[in-house]
Order: structure tokens, then C-alpha cells, then sequence
């Protein structure tokens, strides 16, 4: 465990109009799930972190050697892979394995190379009985034993000796698929930590991946991460969100048991930005949120107008959102509290996968080196929907949306008004990455927040932790 367990730090702002997380929890009209229940157990100082983290050659390689091939990371949706023989890619930095569905309730990983000359495997969705080397025809059963050698007769070396594809670690939660190259790994529920309690009653496995993008940000990988750790950004990134986001409200949580590192941000919606004063508008904010889901309902969207003036519009916003869900997908949503409606909720987990919880922003996120570049990397963000009911079939996943370097968010028009945002976050990385490479040799490092970005502060000190080993 790291940090402390003061209580002493002041843990939010609000204002007359724009209470903490806390205040709106205990006045939501339904009873609070376990996991808005939960409060986090660490509190990590705020300690300095040295710009050269974000471009120096010799610490990603150290991040190669101790985190990318030492711990559990999200590599696919099991949805991705739906049939027998379906399999995908997952690359970080220079490092790729293929993920396989190698039996109706099996999937397998492997070192992305085959063992005659190096050539990929998979480099995109695939199907197959057998995985096949385009460049000489090497063969592979599903479960990775070698089936075919052309020209056998010119291998002697490879009769009687295993020649099956070096296979990594695979485990699976709330239908996502982790891999880990470590053979000594301890299983993947151990640095889940506190996931699978929390999301029990949201089950990411009953969901589906509606749009799939694939970014790339000219930025380190941690720099694209740490954008989206905090809220303490939108009163100068996201300034149009200021009347109905409660950004100094936000709480953050952070559990952390030596083998799990997870923390959590809530925002609430719905009320005014504190920054913004005692006097903003409690009815603009309800308005403006109102509009905001309206938005993802499609331009012919009916926008109702609730009454804030007794305290409900949170509530009645909520409660249409019941309603309006209910009746298009055919499943009952009238125990989902208000929280879990109208706020975003992000979880992350060491490191680099951040799940977000509700129906607020149903989305997820992996940050990822780009190649070899460490002022490059890869953001991949999906959408996931509640699976429909009334024995509707499960709908396939999206294709995946390459953006290169230059290519923006507006591209995406799937995404709705969140391609907004991101464009908003996209337009600050690469400056970042600038900046921490011109600063004054006295002053490269930075100075966090204790308590608006305390978990990029517990996100160093985990890096740290593995780096050093």
C-alpha cells in the first residue's frame, strides 16, 4: 500500500449551488450500489515527477522490460473474437501478441512471430482453422501446435523438437480480454482488486462495443493517460462544459493492496462548475445536460425541460433516462440510481486500462507506446451499449476507426458530442510533449495537486515501484 490514510486533505470545492459528490449521493432516489458506496483507502503524496519520465529512451525501455512484460493489460473485447478461429492483434510499443478464440469457450495468446523468420502473424481481425504465415506457409493449430512445415524434408532440426508458438498468459473479466507475458504472473482477479465487486451490478459483460477508435497522439503514453486521471482540465480545456459540470466537485478514490492499483474519478453532472460561483445556475446546468443527452438520442431527440427550482432536476433528468432506456432496448433500468445515469464515472487500473462505470459515459479507455517512439502514442477508446433485450442477438462489434497523427475526432460522427471533447484534449498533448522537453533543466518536473491529481500521483509511484525492480 502506498500514501497514507489522512483525512486531513481537502478533497473537493463546491459551492451554494454545486455540492460534492458526497451531498448528491445522499439525496439520489434510489438506493446507492456497492460501488458508490465504496470509499477509496490511499492517499499518495504529491511528490515531484521529472519531465525526462515522458521522452527518455532508457526509462521506456525500463517500462518495457517491468511493466509491459510483467503485468495484466486489456488486449480485446471477447466480442472482438466471437467464432472458433476469429483472432486479433494487440501491439504495445515494439511488443505484439495474437489474441485466438481457439474453442467455443477458450481464447489463447501468443508471441505475434513465427518461428521460421520473424513474420507477423496478425495484423488486423482474422478467421481461419489454423493460423498461416503469409510469407512461407508455417502452419499452427488453434492452440498453437505446429501443423505444417513446407518442405519438411529441409528442417531436420524441427523433427521431434517443439516447434508450438510461445504462449502468454490469458484471463478474462466482464467480457474483456488481459494478457500477460509473464510465466509467473499472479492471476488476473489479483490485480483486478476492486473491479469485479464494483462493476457486479453494472456487468460490462451484458454490453457491446458500438464504436471502436484507434488514435494516434503525438505524446507520450502516460502524457495521453494523465489528460484524462482528472477533472481539475475542464475549466480551462472543456470551458463550454462549465455550467453543468461539477469539475472542483469531483471525488477521486484510490485502492491499492500491493498486488491492485485502482483508482476512480466521479464527476457529477447536471450542476454548475463551483468555479463558476454561488449565483450559477442550477436550471442551465439541468437544462444543458438535458441537451447534452438528448444529443446522443439522434438530431429528431425530444429535449423535455425539467424544473430544478426543488432540488429534483438531477433526479428528473435520471428518471427520463429510465424511461427512455427501458422502451428502446427492452430491459429494465428502474434500479440504476441517478448517479449512475447522469454522472461519469471513470475507473483506472494499472497500467493502462481505465473502464468507466454507469450510463453516464459508457465508455473505455487503453493508452499504449506507439512503436518505438516514447513521444508517441496510441489512445483507443470504445463505446460500450447495454446488449438489447427481448431475445434480440447480441450485435457485432464495431470495426475499428484508425485516426493517424493529423486525422481529428469530427471523423467520428458515431461518437456524437464526445468527438468534441476529445478534440478539445487531443489539441493539449501535443503542446505537453513540447513543453517537457524545453523546460529549464531547474524546473522539469512536475507539481501536482494533492487531491485534483492525486491518482497520476499514485500512478507514479506504481510506475516506480516496477520500473525499479
Amino acid at each position: 500500500m502506498t500514501g497514507t490514510t489522512s483525512g486531513e486533505r481537502k478533497r473537493g470545492h463546491a459551492s451554494a449551488v454545486s455540492p460534492l459528490v458526497c451531498e448528491l449521493h445522499a439525496n439520489d432516489s434510489r438506493p446507492l450500489p456497492l460501488a458508490l458506496r465504496a470509499a477509496g483507502t490511499v492517499d499518495p503524496l504529491a511528490r515531484p515527477v521529472a519531465f525526462a519520465k515522458y521522452w527518455d529512451a532508457a526509462f521506456a525501455q525500463r517500462e518495457t522490460e517491468h511493466v509491459w512484460k510483467k503485468t495484466w493489460q486489456f488486449a480485446c473485447r471477447e466480442e472482438d473474437i466471437p467464432a472458433v478461429g476469429d483472432r486479433v492483434n494487440y501491439d504495445v510499443g515494439n511488443l505484439s501478441f495474437m489474441i485466438v478464440r481457439s474453442a467455443p469457450d477458450e481464447i489463447r495468446a501468443f508471441y505475434n512471430a513465427c518461428l521460421h523468420r520473424g513474420t507477423r502473424l496478425c495484423g488486423g481481425l482474422g478467421s481461419g482453422e489454423r493460423v498461416r504465415c503469409p510469407f512461407h506457409g508455417w502452419e499452427w493449430n488453434l492452440d498453437g501446435s505446429l501443423h505444417n512445415i513446407p518442405s519438411q524434408w529441409d528442417f531436420p532440426q524441427t523433427e521431434g523438437s517443439d516447434y508450438s508458438l510461445p504462449e502468454v498468459k490469458v484471463g478474462r473479466w466482464g467480457g474483456f480480454v488481459f494478457v500477460n507475458a509473464d510465466p509467473e504472473a499472479a492471476p488476473l482477479v489479483e490485480a483486478l482488486g476492486v473491479l469485479p465487486e464494483h462493476f457486479a451490478s453494472w456487468k460490462p459483460e451484458e454490453r457491446f462495443t458500438f464504436v471502436h477508435v484507434r488514435k494516434l497522439v503525438r505524446a507520450n503514453w502516460k502524457v495521453t493517460l494523465e489528460a484524462f486521471l482528472e477533472a481539475y482540465h475542464v475549466i480551462e480545456t472543456h470551458t463550454d462544459a462549465l455550467p453543468f459540470t461539477g469539475d472542483a466537485s469531483t471525488q477521486y478514490d484510490i485502492w491499492d493492496d500491493g498486488k491492485s492499483h485502482v483508482s476512480r474519478l466521479i464527476t457529477p453532472l447536471g450542476i454548475p462548475s463551483p468555479h463558476l460561483g454561488d449565483d450559477a445556475s442550477a436550471q442551465a446546468a439541468v437544462d444543458a445536460v438535458t441537451q447534452v443527452f438528448a444529443m446522443a438520442m439522434g438530431p429528431d431527440a425530444v429535449v423535455p425541460r425539467f424544473d430544478a427550482a426543488a432540488g429534483r432536476g438531477r433526479a428528473e433528468v435520471a428518471e427520463w433516462r429510465r424511461q427512455l432506456m427501458s422502451k428502446a432496448l427492452g430491459r429494465d433500468f428502474s434500479a440504476l440510481t441517478d448517479a449512475e445515469l447522469v454522472d461519469t464515472v471513470q475507473y483506472f487500473m494499472f497500467p493502462n486500462f481505465c473502464p468507466w462505470y454507469g450510463e453516464g459515459l459508457p465508455l473505455s479507455y487503453q493508452f499504449l507506446p506507439y512503436k518505438d517512439n516514447p513521444e508517441e502514442s496510441v489512445m483507443v477508446i470504445r463505446l460500450l451499449l447495454p446488449l438489447p433485450g427481448n431475445g434480440v442477438p447480441r450485435p457485432p462489434s464495431a470495426p475499428v476507426i484508425e485516426l493517424g497523427f493529423d486525422e481529428t475526432f469530427e471523423g467520428v460522427p458515431q461518437l456524437g458530442l464526445i468527438s468534441h471533447i476529445f478534440e478539445q484534449d487531443m489539441s493539449n498533448l501535443p503542446n505537453i510533449q513540447l513543453g517537457l522537453r524545453a523546460a529549464s533543466d531547474a524546473r522539469a518536473f512536475a507539481t501536482l495537486g494533492q487531491y485534483q491529481e492525486c491518482r497520476i500521483s499514485h500512478f507514479h509511484e506504481t510506475l516506480d515501484r516496477y520500473v525499479d525492480q
